[in-house]
C-alpha cells in the first residue's frame, strides 16, 4: 500500500468508474418509479392537452360578437368531464363554462366570471373590454405536446414533475436502470449492535448505518450485514457476500495484523484494481473485482468511511446507472491550508457566503461528531494553491 503502489485520488476515482459494470435495465411499474432513471423514453400518446381546455370559470363566446356588444344571453353550461357542446349560432350567445371544461364548439374566447355582471339567470354584461382577443383563457389542444413527441428522455430521473407527465401519458410500464444489489459490511471485534449497551471497550456499529443513509438519499437500496469478526475466514466472507453486485466494507483493509480483507480477496481469486490511494483521509482504500462483483473496502474510521462514500463510491454508482452529475458549485477557500506532501486532502468545510468556504476539519479521522460542524467538503489536490477554486459538495 505504500510508495509506488499507491495511486492518486483522481486515478483511483477514474479507475473505479471505468471498472464498474453496466447493471442494465429492468421493467418497473410507474407507481414504483420515483427516483429511478429512464432507460427508454416516455412518449406522448395523445396531444397535451387533448382538447381546447377552458382555463377560467366564466363564459365562452365569439370574439366577433364582443367587438359589437357587451350584452350576451347565457345558453347552457359546459362542465369539466363532459364532451364539448356547440355554442348557439344565435348572435350574442354565450355558455357558462367551468375550469377544465372542453371549450364549446364555435367559441374562441373565455371571459372570467369576475369580469362580468349577471342580470338575472340569462343576461350578462362584460365589464372589462380588454379581455376580448381570440384565444384568451383557452389552453389549445396540443399546445404543450403533440402525439408522438418524446415527453421524457433517456437518463431522466423520475421526480414529482416527471411523475405527472408519466401519468398523463399513460406510461404504466417503464424501462429503468437496474439498481445494483448492495451490501454494507462492517468489521471489527469492538463493534456491537446499535440497540445494545456497549461495554467500556466496545462501540456501537455506526459506519454501516451512515453509509446506508448516504446511499438511500441518492436513490440506492442497500442491506447492512451483521458485523464480521476480525478472524473471519475467506469461506465465511464468500458465503456472506454471495449474490451481491457490490459489497462496501468498512475496516480490515489497512496494514494491521487483523486487517483480513486484502488477504481474503487474494485467497478468493479477486483481482485487485488498487489498494492504497494518495489521499487523506482514506489512504488504505482498496477495490477488488471478480466477474461483475465489486468489493470496495473503506477504512474503518468514521470520517474516512463517510468521505470514501462521497468521494469515491457515489460518483462511481451514479456513472454506472447513467445518473447525471449536478453542475458543481465552485468555491474559494478562506485562509491557508497545508496539504500533506504528495496527498490529496478531502477537507470538511463550512459555508461562509459569497461562494466562499472556511475549513472545518474534524479532530481526527475518528471524529464523526466533528463533521456536524461542517456543511460539506472540498478536495485539495497535492499541488493546491490559495487562489484555486474547488468543487463544493454538500454532505448527503
Amino acid at each position: 500500500m505504500e510508495g509506488e503502489r499507491m495511486i492518486s485520488y483522481q486515478q483511483a476515482k477514474d479507475r473505479l468508474i471505468e471498472q464498474m459494470p453496466d447493471y442494465g435495465a429492468e421493467r418497473c411499474c410507474w407507481k414504483n418509479a420515483v427516483g429511478r432513471l429512464l432507460r427508454e423514453p416516455v412518449w406522448v400518446d395523445r396531444p397535451l392537452p387533448p382538447y381546447d381546455r377552458v382555463m377560467m370559470d366564466g363564459y365562452a363566446m365569439r370574439a366577433s360578437d364582443l367587438a359589437v356588444d357587451s350584452l350576451f344571453r347565457v345558453k347552457g353550461v359546459a362542465w369539466a368531464g363532459k364532451a364539448a357542446s356547440a355554442l348557439s349560432d344565435e348572435p350574442f350567445s354565450c355558455m357558462e363554462v367551468m375550469t377544465g371544461a372542453a371549450l364549446p364548439i364555435g367559441a374562441d374566447v373565455v371571459i372570467p366570471v369576475e369580469k362580468t355582471e349577471r342580470w338575472g339567470d340569462r343576461i350578462i354584461r362584460i365589464s372589462d373590454k380588454a379581455m376580448r382577443e381570440v384565444g384568451t383563457f383557452i389552453h389549445r389542444a396540443g399546445s404543450d405536446a403533440r402525439a408522438g413527441d418524446i415527453a421524457l428522455e433517456v437518463g431522466r430521473k423520475i421526480g414529482s414533475r416527471e411523475m405527472g407527465v408519466i401519468a398523463s401519458c399513460g406510461a404504466t410500464s417503464l424501462s429503468v436502470a437496474r439498481l445494483p444489489k448492495i451490501a454494507i459490511q462492517a468489521t471489527g471485534d469492538e463493534l456491537v449492535a446499535v440497540e445494545q449497551m456497549p461495554m467500556d471497550h466496545q462501540i456501537r456499529q455506526s459506519n454501516g448505518h451512515a453509509l446506508l443513509a448516504g446511499l438511500t438519499a441518492v436513490g440506492f437500496a442497500a442491506e447492512v450485514l451483521p458485523t464480521l469478526a476480525d478472524d473471519a475466514s475467506a469461506d465465511e466472507i464468500q458465503q456472506k457476500w454471495q449474490g451481491y453486485d457490490l459489497v462496501i466494507v468498512t475496516g480490515a483493509v489497512s496494514m494491521g495484523k487483523k486487517d483480513f480483507v486484502p488477504r481474503a480477496m487474494q485467497d478468493l481469486g479477486y483481482d485487485c484494481l488498487f489498494h492504497g490511494v494518495a489521499q487523506r483521509p482514506g489512504k488504505p482504500l482498496g477495490v477488488w473485482k471478480k466477474s461483475d462483483q465489486m468489493i470496495i473496502a473503506l477504512p474503518g474510521n468514521p470520517v474516512s468511511a463517510l468521505v470514501g462514500l462521497h468521494a469515491m463510491v457515489l460518483p462511481a454508482l451514479r456513472k454506472a446507472i447513467g445518473m447525471k452529475d449536478a453542475v458543481p458549485r465552485m468555491v474559494s477557500l478562506q485562509g491557508k491550508i497545508s496539504t500533506p506532501p504528495g496527498l490529496s486532502l478531502h477537507l470538511p468545510v463550512r459555508w461562509v457566503g459569497n461562494e466562499q468556504v472556511g475549513a472545518a476539519p474534524a479532530g481526527n479521522s475518528g471524529d464523526f461528531m466533528g463533521l456536524l460542524r461542517s456543511d460539506g467538503w472540498i478536495t485539495l489536490p497535492a499541488d493546491a494553491c490559495s487562489a484555486q477554486q474547488y468543487e463544493f459538495h454538500e454532505w448527503i
